[in-house]
């Protein structure tokens, strides 16, 4: 008897200490240090985190930095590319002798209006001026030597042969000029500037010797601005109509590519 009563308050007693115990069920309610447990691994894992991403911070600087690196080391190859046509187009130009010098030294441009009689009323349209040959030729010589690789001074070149331009637009030399306008300002990647003096060379001068270089930079221009349709059908066009011309080639090879 007395040891069923020893039995039930033994029974009894371990219920009682299970019911103090903390529950661990799914559905109890975590204690403090359980809870602080948690928020140190939640608190390590933020941690990790943000080192991580600083990491990716740190070496996406560095990327950044070799784009940069690269890309201005792409424009000095593209301005290299740039110089080394044109000293290719001044050698072919030299090898070919240059444009020629007028015969004579002094062409006078008649006004407009004017007739056989000498009295007549002075015409309201100014008479255009007389151009001196010999010194248009030194003052195209002077602006083309600003581009010799000794020199290479293309700021001051752009400046002289549009000073020229203004002056001569209707010279012996123009479609000269016009066509080393467009090449300087290729060299210093004036896209939009180099595009609009061969195009004015083209439209102006359709029978000058400078059409098929200038329709090879027109679309060497066109390739560098994304517009490779339409340097496409410049090449093309290049080929088409200048087919033995030394430019030719340079446009099947870039036809090439485009493919």
């Amino acid at each position: 008897m007395i040891r069923a009563v020893s039995g039930s308050a033994c029974g009894a007693g371990l219920l009682l200490l299970v019911a103090l115990l903390p529950s661990v069920s799914p559905g109890a309610e975590p204690t403090a240090e359980q809870r602080l447990q948690r928020l140190e691994r939640r608190v390590s894992h933020i941690s990790d985190l943000v080192l991580e991403v600083e990491g990716l911070k740190r070496a996406n600087r560095e990327l950044l930095g070799r784009i940069e690196g690269l890309e201005h080391r792409l424009r000095q190859l593209e301005r290299k590319q740039r110089e080394l046509y044109l000293d290719l187009d001044q050698r072919i130009s030299s090898l070919q002798g240059g444009a020629p010098v007028p015969a004579e030294p002094v062409v006078e441009t008649p006004a407009a209006g004017s007739g056989q009689n000498r009295g007549a009323a002075k015409p309201t349209a100014p008479a255009t001026a007389p151009v001196n040959a010999r010194k248009m030729r030194k003052e195209y010589d002077a602006a083309y030597a600003l581009l010799q690789p000794s020199r290479r001074d293309y700021k001051k070149a752009i400046a002289a042969f549009r000073k020229f331009l203004e002056k001569y637009p209707q010279g012996d030399l123009t479609d000269n000029a016009l066509y080393w306008l467009g090449e300087t300002y290729y060299v210093t990647q004036d896209n939009a500037s180099a595009l609009a003096s061969f195009d004015e060379l083209l439209q102006r001068f359709p029978g000058s010797e400078k059409v098929p270089g200038a329709l090879l930079k027109k679309g060497y221009v066109l390739q560098a601005m994304g517009r490779k349709a339409e340097a496409k059908k410049v090449f093309e066009r290049l080929v088409a109509e200048y087919p033995d011309a030394s430019v030719a080639r340079m446009a099947r090879t870039r036809l090439k590519q485009l493919k």
